[in-house]
């Protein structure tokens, strides 16, 4: 009896151990979370900002039974991390996490995921897309470096030398603002390279030539580099002003900036120790499509994120004035033919028709809300309100997202015109992992395909 009594100590403190007993909800500011698919294998990770030591997942395949796992750290992506296989397209994950801040557990929130299409199967006809590179082609770069090629998706619409493209970033080397030369050096930048053999002018003005086109080169080197920021256009380069601490990129709302009536968008990006960071972003505006895609050395990662391959540019202009409310369908046409704007840079800013768009729904302003500044730096608090999930009690179920007004309807839209649902449509779209973003510890290729 004494023998079975301590077995059964045993076996509960066991228990204890490796799922702790919590009554506590986390905050969401300990942690970020999401799920990566690639092919049929989702990983579900939680990268801690607190004192974390272990990490459990709770999680279910459509609503089946629920499994209890102790996570695995990968010190690559500083993040925990545990691989769901089997995951098809329509699989929902349900799940949460209970972890540590020093002693205490916590339990956070359910979260749940829609597996949408796997985001690197080939098209029927893949000539001319993203995924008709073999991971294998993918030139070997230096070491703590990454391969590079933007390509023409155009379908004919811009030839190779019409499709420009420049990096500017800092060197962590040197702490100077730089942009990137074919070679894969990282050249700083100042204020008299506006006036440099070579420099482009607009309306009697200089500016810096950083730019390239698709023909110059089909790969070239990229460095480490941090707040790093990729420019595209296409039929003529940007222009922008460099300085000796930094550059004055397009602005929107600046009707004189000479790039308003140029079509152009960016891809952000970090690279360095642990690996490539990056995303596109819809956060200001839509110039035209783009998909991005980064191959790991080890070949166990390929992943795209953007929008879809099967979208046109005027398609999706049309689509946005069909399903969008009225209030945001001006957003399309403000700068047309240009860009579709972000609401912050249409009639949702101060003193414009829908200035007031989210009266009631909470105490903070509609431009706090849509920039995430001001009165409401909190990212959790400003996503739920975009989604229109605020009042509820569960800020993390995806399938709640957008379904009653207010809710910041254009970004509603990128999230239903993208690989996996994933668009960076306002400020700090990454909370529960929906934003169009991919990182990997051992990065051998980026892919940035121009679209039309």
């Amino acid at each position: 009896m004494r023998k079975r009594w301590l077995m059964s100590v045993l076996a509960l403190l066991l228990l204890i151990i490796c799922f702790p007993l919590s009554g506590s909800k986390a905050e969401a500011a300990d942690y970020t979370q999401g799920v990566d698919l690639s092919g049929t294998t989702a990983t579900i990770w939680f990268k801690s900002t607190v004192n974390t030591s272990w990490v459990d997942v709770h999680y279910k395949v459509n609503n089946g039974t629920q499994i209890n796992l102790r996570m695995t750290y990968n010190s690559s992506k500083a993040r925990y991390e545990q691989a769901v296989t089997g995951v098809s397209s329509g699989t929902a994950l349900t799940y949460f996490f209970t972890y540590n801040n020093g002693t205490p557990a916590y339990d956070t929130g359910w979260f749940t995921y829609n597996a949408g299409p796997a985001p690197t199967t080939p098209p029927s006809n893949n000539s001319g897309s993203i995924y008709s590179i073999a991971a294998s082609s993918i030139p070997a770069a230096p070491s703590g470096s990454l391969s590079l090629k933007v390509m023409n998706g155009t379908g004919g619409a811009y030839s190779d030398s019409q499709i420009y493209w420049g990096v500017l970033g800092i060197n962590p080397v040197n702490k100077q603002w730089s942009y990137l030369d074919l070679n894969g050096n990282l050249v700083p930048i100042s204020t008299a390279l506006n006036d440099a053999p070579g420099h482009l002018t607009k309306n009697g003005v200089n500016y810096a030539n950083i730019y390239h086109t698709v023909s110059q080169a089909s790969w070239v080197n990229l460095p480490k580099i941090t707040s790093g920021r990729l420019f595209l256009s296409v039929g003529t380069p940007l222009y922008i002003k460099t300085y000796n601490d930094g550059f004055a990129g397009p602005n929107v709302d600046n009707p004189t900036d000479p790039n308003r009536n140029i079509y152009f968008d960016f891809v952000e990006f970090t690279v360095d120790a642990t690996g490539y960071h990056g995303n596109t972003t819809r956060v200001d505006g839509f110039g035209f499509p783009i998909q991005h895609r980064l191959v790991n050395l080890s070949g166990s990662f390929d992943q795209t994120v953007g929008e879809f391959e099967s979208e046109t540019r005027a398609g999706l202009f049309t689509k946005y004035q069909n399903e969008v409310p009225a209030a945001f369908k001006s957003l399309a046409t403000d700068q047309a033919p240009y860009r579709i704007v972000a609401p912050i840079h249409g009639s949702f800013a101060a003193g414009g028709a829908n200035a007031n768009y989210f009266a009631g729904y909470s105490s903070y302003n509609t431009q706090d809300i849509l920039r995430c500044d001001g009165a409401l730096t909190d990212a959790a608090t400003a996503a739920a309100i975009n989604r229109h999930v605020y009042t509820t009690s569960n800020w993390n179920n995806t399938a709640n997202y957008y379904n009653a007004a207010p809710a910041n309807y254009y970004a509603k839209f990128w999230h239903d015109h993208s690989i996996n649902g994933l668009a960076y449509g306002f400020p700090y779209d990454d909370v529960n992992g929906q934003a169009a973003y991919l990182e990997v510890g051992d990065p051998k290729g980026l892919i940035i395909r121009v679209a039309w």
